[in-house]
């Protein structure tokens, strides 16, 4: 492969270098000869036969673009987490919930005060919540820190059943 590859460069190479004595016939109908200075003009086709294709050159170093100073802020985003309640913790500041989906993944959301909790259209209280209840969570996932606080949550028939 490697032969054939450079019989094919070396043909390449030389039809390239012969380039402009074609070029020249062609516009003086070949029957006229080149002067001197065209074929000086020529690159030497036997150095461009010769040169080895392995050799590469070392491409030019790319330019490091400046940091900023300060990191652009990263802003929490919102997801919506449905599973059974494995856990609650009342008694933490801000309260805790640990919820766990179908597939076994569980999730520590806190629950701040101003959290809606509902079931249905009923307002609930977080005293409620019973541990293997269904529920839907939306929290807000903060990036930069990792934790996530609970905006609504929504217990039992109200919330889409984590299958």
């Amino acid at each position: 492969m490697k032969v054939r590859l450079l019989w094919v460069s070396g043909i390449l190479v030389l039809a390239l270098a012969l380039m402009p004595a074609l070029s020249f016939a062609a516009e003086h109908g070949g029957k006229e000869k080149m002067d001197s200075a065209a074929v000086a003009s020529m690159p030497d086709s036997s150095a461009a036969a010769t040169a080895s294709p392995a050799a590469p050159t070392a491409p030019a170093p790319m330019p490091v673009p400046a940091t900023p100073s300060t990191p652009p802020a990263l802003k929490p985003i919102v997801i919506t987490f449905s599973g059974d309640l494995s856990a609650v913790d009342a008694q933490a500041t801000p309260a805790m919930i640990t919820v766990q989906d179908r597939y076994g993944v569980k999730k520590e959301i806190s629950v701040p005060a101003e959290a809606k909790i509902s079931q249905g259209t009923s307002p609930k209280a977080l005293t409620d919540l019973k541990t293997g209840d269904k529920l839907t969570v939306e929290y807000t996932y903060d990036v930069a820190t990792g934790k996530r606080a609970a905006q609504s949550i929504t217990i039992g028939e109200g919330a889409p059943s984590a299958q």
